[in-house]
């Protein structure tokens, strides 16, 4: 497009060129006008282009101003109009400043062609009307190049002219143009050939669009960590970068003891040591990354250039933003994170935040004389934030001490000071006043952590550092240190909770007149690091904890999680919930990959990875505030939705290169394979073990399904009488769970509802026969055959009255079987059928009474005692029950207290040789899934640890914990009922000492943070249908940490609804699962399945007695002992004594690396805690009172008595006779978690006091040793 250019153009024919060039022409035009209306006074170019020709309304009235305007002004606006439109024709004129972006592809016919169907769609596919327009306002130029093989096709050349080149002279605000623009570049054809008419018409086109990719895929194909040091410019960063990179023999001429991260007692593996040094870099000195809105693209000619396709925004220069002074530590569960983040802390110990630039002014110090020379180089080191710190504490270790330089250098701290508006206090002006306040440079780092890793983190100091000094704050009702106070420290780790107090307003800790202001405010803090962070941010707004940080002053901030968001996570987390098999052992790479390539698309599942996205949002701009995304309004943010969840013409997602590149900024995590190359990982065998259910297993599945069928044939699947119309959801959930709990055991079912189904089937059939399918009226008969039997037998009766699981006894006592058996109304059989709870209450009852000459004397009386406690509070025939759908919930945590008097002496009596107690064994239980748990256990116990996860509802825990209790064997709960000091000690005990066996968790508990690494065997007691939470639980035990093989297994009833439930679940694709990953309903296939469902067939000869027998019988009344005083005194008739070496007292637990000398209190972590230390004994633990007919344990589970009307003074008692006792455990349970080294002046870790329960101890309350157990006097009776 070529302009003929004039030595003399008349002032109106300047004015009609510019009137084109907005905003610079316009102005032009207001000014010689004499006029500035608010409105531009220029209507946006039609697409006709012919308006390209004609001068406007608006040119000919500038025209006529100009004519009236001053002679003597007139020469000077000539000369500037005219200078500017030379300009413009240079720019236009000059191909050099266009970008070749690609060809349109055109067809003209020959003037004698008929043009056909096909014909017309050719042409209709070049965008005619848009070229033209973008022509016109030059936006682009075109040539044409001919295609000499396809006779009347072209090629249409396009040049662009970018958005930063003349951008005084073209109008680019036009939304019409940008529109224009945007379709031809989707049409482009951008290859070498096509640019030289070499191209095939008839194949199909590449317009260069690239293929989507979920959110798994791209976390899982991000470029690994690769730090540089050569890039660092920061001297002290590059140092240590070089630190935490140094391995053996890197220096050889240099001592080992001198080199590497100064405080850091563990070796690192390879890629931790590249994590931390990228973090170190990442920290330091951000890098300049490519503006994520726009894509680097390469023309045909391969110029390069930027174009923004959402915008359509097309520019030569890259535009570029600093990306975060931290990120999101996303390392895989169970590599290390921990560990990481302490080596980043250790290697820039003493390093200090950087004054931001808007504050550097005015802080050169104007003295009134002459400063010391130390004065005024302490000074240059905290304005510059040199690490002062740690230079004079190395040399100090070295032998070189400079108190003087420490002491200025202290009193010369860096610090500068911001503006801030607060309201003024008593008054009734609400303007905000401006007050100037002074930050302090801290060289310390804040660690958030949820409360129940606050422990972790405290262990993992110790394991790992030394000389680090510590201040942990998680009571909420401590106050916090002050500025001066809090600068000592090199971390402040908070608990999730405590940090929020940190927000303001009105606390325990301020005067209620005055809003609480955080000492933390006062400083400017070097680093803060949220352990789980995805949980940092909140849906909708921000969290109480992000508005904490937003009032907080810090440089360097780090998310770590190794699941950022839902859809985050490694793959080597969904591989491990497959079943594995000797082959697929060696073959994870092939794993991995096909993992990947089936979960690259979103598929079907498009909700929930946008909600992936949204939760992600949350992270990087209310936390990591990543510019653009987090830019202001002014300053040009960039819309999230909109280049994160880009949508094609077709309204389907397209890939997002944006979401990629932000991702790539920010996160610092090593590819799977990558790991595996450098850390030889245990094995995981992972595999489902099929059971055999028993007759009592299959008469609970049994009654679910009769539920749903006569709901499904009497409602005739229609309306909301159906169960699984639309609006029954919730309640269908609640049963389809139910049924699902009720493959470990099931107690319920009521007899009134049973028969009041049985009633509306019968009646249902006998109106209805004859119009009723064929196959309806067979499942109904079928149905009530089963319903019936199943409400005549009498142990099922007992076992749905008193919610009890049946255990079997063998030679249980002659004279008191009548009086233990759960089933009175039968005569009773060998083995005798006796409730769990039943069962271990025996066995208590014996236990305590080992002082005397015949432990069972009472028996029989304590078993009827028993049953009428029992049936109190059971459920009363009367009862009216709510909901069939109801439950009875799960148990939940309780607790025991340690003993008052010392047993160091490690005596206890046991049951005696000779007593015909001896012969009493367990030998079956009426659940399969609990036999088989006793079997494995039994098998495991001495040689591994073992972990049981078990699901909420059904009393499962419950039932579990009250087997390994008469088994005596010494196992911890784990579940959220439990107080989180509680259950940071518990963990502890299972992770630091031999005592503790198993550890018996609740399955929501074992999500994020947790490491039990010493754990081998795990089992999970129910299916579970979401793959990711039982990859999570696996990955609790199978970490780097873990010295052995770790072996899982799934328990399934076979051929019952939990086994379909799991043969679908490994046919579903990865879109299948993601879909119903929540709910097995939302799957049609599964939901077909449980409307489908038939009745497990009981055959007729089939014993309502036949349990699930143990491999092997063992002993009942003598599993446990019982502990003795110090100061008891044998009575006439001696008892037998015993001292088994596994219950004597376990030595105090310090988990540190094990050495014969004491080490110097700088080698230790110096931790001071707002909150009392944890005691060495075992973990005092209140007993709270409960009216409520709440059984409790010293387990950890509570459970709630079913549906009673027991009078409040009755179930209080009944409640207090069911307290267990565990007589084989040792009085003294550890519980410190860290050894901590401390300066005598400062304040120290204290022990809890211990809260005794007076009923721990048989002997230091019975007056006498012949009281009854039921007497008044016993103290369990009070």
């Amino acid at each position: 497009m070529n302009m003929q250019r004039s030595n003399t153009p008349s002032l109106t024919m300047l004015m009609h060129d510019i009137s084109k060039d907005f905003p610079l022409g316009l102005q032009l035009q207001k000014v010689i006008a004499g006029a500035l209306p608010e409105d531009d006074g220029i209507e946006e170019l039609s697409s006709s282009s012919s308006q390209c020709d004609p001068m406007s309304p608006s040119t000919h009235s500038v025209t006529s101003s100009l004519a009236s305007s001053s002679s003597s002004s007139a020469p000077i606006l000539h000369d500037s109009i005219h200078q500017l439109v030379l300009e413009k024709e240079d720019i236009l004129e000059d191909l050099s400043h266009f970008i070749p972006v690609g060809v349109l592809k055109r067809y003209e016919p020959a003037n004698n062609h008929k043009l056909n169907a096909a014909d017309h769609g050719w042409t209709s596919a070049y965008p005619h009307g848009e070229v033209c327009r973008l022509e016109q306002n030059n936006w682009i130029q075109t040539s044409i190049c001919t295609n000499a093989k396809f006779p009347g096709w072209s090629a249409v050349r396009v040049y662009v002219l970018p958005d930063d080149i003349g951008r005084k002279h073209i109008q680019r605000s036009s939304g019409a143009l940008r529109r224009c623009f945007k379709l031809v570049m989707s049409k482009l054809d951008s290859s070498s050939e096509a640019w030289n008419g070499r191209f095939n018409p008839y194949t199909q086109q590449n317009v260069g669009s690239a293929e989507e990719e979920s959110l798994f895929y791209i976390f899982n194909t991000l470029e690994s960590p690769n730090p540089e040091v050569e890039k660092v410019s920061d001297p002290h960063a590059r140092t240590a970068i070089e630190e935490v990179l140094w391995t053996q023999g890197d220096y050889p001429g240099e001592s080992d003891e001198d080199m590497g991260v100064v405080g850091l007692k563990t070796r690192l593996y390879a890629y931790q040591r590249r994590s931390a040094a990228y973090m170190i870099q990442r920290e330091s000195e951000p890098a300049k990354s490519l503006d994520p809105r726009l894509q680097a693209m390469r023309g045909p000619t391969g110029q390069p250039f930027y174009y923004d396709k959402e915008e359509g925004n097309i520019f030569r220069e890259k535009r570029l933003y600093a990306e975060a002074c931290g990120g999101i530590l996303a390392e895989t569960m169970g590599s290390g994170k921990t560990l990481i983040c302490l080596t980043v802390i250790l290697a820039t110990r003493g390093h200090f935040p950087r004054i931001p630039s808007a504050h550097m002014e005015g802080l050169h110090p104007v003295r009134k004389q002459t400063a010391s020379l130390l004065d005024m180089a302490a000074a240059t080191a905290g304005r510059f934030s040199l690490p002062w710190k740690s230079y004079f504490e190395r040399l100090g270790a070295s032998g070189m001490h400079f108190g003087k330089c420490i002491s200025a250098c202290e009193s010369n701290r860096g610090s500068y000071e911001i503006t801030r508006s607060h309201l003024r206090n008593r008054s009734r002006e609400s303007a905000p006043k401006a007050t100037a306040t002074k930050l302090q440079l801290c060289s310390g780092t804040l660690v958030v952590v949820p409360s129940n890793l606050v422990d972790h983190w405290l262990n993992e100091i110790n394991k790992h550092t030394q000389g680090l000094k510590v201040l942990v704050l998680r009571d909420s009702r401590r106050a916090t240190p002050p500025p001066n106070h809090l600068l000592e420290y090199d971390v402040v780790l908070f608990s999730r909770p405590r940090f929020e107090r940190e927000a303001g307003g009105r606390t325990e800790t301020s005067p209620s007149k005055l809003p609480y202001e955080s000492p933390l405010k006062s400083l400017h803090w070097l680093r803060i690091i949220v352990d789980e962070g995805h949980n940092f941010a909140i849906k909708g707004g921000k969290s109480t904890a992000v508005h904490t940080l937003g009032q907080l002053h810090v440089e360097r901030r780090w998310v770590v999680s190794g699941t950022p968001s839902s859809g985050l996570y490694g793959v080597e987390v969904a591989l491990a919930s497959q079943e594995t098999t000797g082959e697929q052992l060696g073959q994870k790479d092939d794993a991995t990959t096909s993992v990947l390539q089936a979960r690259k698309k979103t598929a079907n599942v498009m909700e929930e990875e946008l909600k992936n996205i949204d939760r992600l949002r949350l992270i990087v701009v209310e936390f990591l505030a990543l510019k653009p995304w987090a830019n202001s309004k002014v300053d040009d943010p960039a819309n999230w939705t909109k280049y994160t969840k880009p949508l094609g013409p077709d309204g389907k997602r397209r890939a997002s290169p944006s979401l990629r590149s932000t991702l790539q900024s920010l996160v610092v995590r090593h590819r799977t394979e990558l790991v595996n190359g450098e850390i030889d990982l245990p094995g995981l065998h992972n595999k489902v073990v099929y059971l055999e259910p028993t007759f009592y297993d299959k008469m609970s599945l049994n009654l679910f399904i009769f539920v749903l069928t006569v709901n499904a044939i009497a409602s005739e699947r229609t309306d909301q009488d159906y169960m699984f119309h639309p609006k029954n959801r919730k309640h269908l959930s609640i049963l389809i769970r139910s049924l699902r709990h009720s493959g470990f055991w099931w107690t319920g079912h009521e007899k009134k509802d049973i028969q009041k189904a049985l009633g509306v089937a019968r009646e249902y059939l006998e109106r209805s026969y004859q119009r009723m399918d064929e196959n309806d009226v067979r499942r109904l008969c079928e149905g009530i055959a089963i319903a019936e039997k199943t409400i005549n037998c009498n142990s099922w009766k007992a076992f749905s009255q008193f919610a009890e699981l049946g255990v079997f006894l063998q030679d249980f006592p002659d004279y008191a079987r009548n009086a233990w058996t759960i089933d009175p109304l039968s005569e009773p059989v060998e083995p005798l059928l006796l409730g769990i709870t039943q069962a271990r209450h025996a066995q208590r009852f014996v236990t305590r009474h080992l002082w005397a000459l015949d432990p069972a004397e009472g028996i029989v009386g304590a078993g009827i005692k028993l049953r009428s406690q029992m049936r109190e509070r059971g459920v009363p025939e009367d009862n009216k029950s709510s909901d069939y759908l109801v439950h009875r919930p799960m148990p939940e945590g309780a607790k025991s207290s340690p003993s008052k008097k010392e047993r160091s002496l490690g005596r206890f009596k046991s049951l005696p040789p000779e007593s015909l107690l001896n012969k009493t064994k367990l030998v079956a239980t009426a659940s399969a899934k609990l036999t088989y748990l006793l079997d494995k256990v039994l098998e495991f116990q001495e040689k591994e640890k073992i972990i049981i996860f078990y699901e909420e509802g059904g009393n499962s825990g419950w039932y579990i914990a009250e087997a390994l209790e008469i088994l005596g064997v010494e196992f911890r709960i784990y579940s959220n009922t439990l107080k989180t000091s509680d259950r940071s000690a518990y963990l502890a005990l299972f992770n630091t000492t031999e005592l503790v066996r198993v550890l018996l968790m609740d399955l929501r508990q074992a999500s994020h943070g947790l490491d039990i690494p010493c754990a081998s065997r795990v089992f999970i007691v129910n299916p579970i249908w979401d793959p990711n939470v039982e990859s999570q639980a696996i990955k609790r035990a199978h970490r780097i940490s873990q010295g052995k093989p770790v072996y899982v297994e799934t328990l399934v009833l076979k051929n019952t609804l939990e086994d379909k439930m799991l043969r679908r679940r490994k046919q579903m694709s990865n879109a299948e699962l993601r879909h119903a990953e929540k709910d097995p309903l939302d799957d049609h296939t599964m939901s077909y399945i449980i409307q489908n469902e038939g009745f497990i067939s009981i055959s007729e000869n089939e014993s309502s007695a036949r349990p699930a027998y143990l491999k092997t019988p063992v002993g009942f009344f003598d599993r446990h002992t019982l502990p003795i005083p110090d100061d008891y005194k044998e009575v006439d008739y001696s008892l037998s004594t015993s001292l088994p070496t596994l219950l004597s007292p376990p030595s105090p637990l310090r988990p540190v690396t094990p050495s014969k000398k004491r080490k110097s209190l700088d080698d230790l972590p110096w931790v001071e805690s707002d909150v009392q230390g944890l005691s060495r004994s075992r973990p005092s633990i209140r007993k709270r009172p409960r009216s409520n007919g709440h059984l409790e344990a010293v387990n950890g589970i509570l459970m709630e008595a079913p549906r009673t009307r027991t009078p409040p003074s009755r179930r209080v008692l009944a409640s207090r006779v069911q307290l267990p006792v565990n007589e084989g455990a040792s009085s003294a349970r550890n519980n410190q978690l860290f050894p901590a080294s401390y300066d005598s002046s400062k304040d120290s870790l204290e022990d809890v006091p211990s809260e005794e329960d007076s009923s721990a101890n048989i002997f230091e309350n019975l007056s006498t040793l012949g009281v009854s157990f039921f007497s008044p006097g016993n103290p369990f009776m009070n």
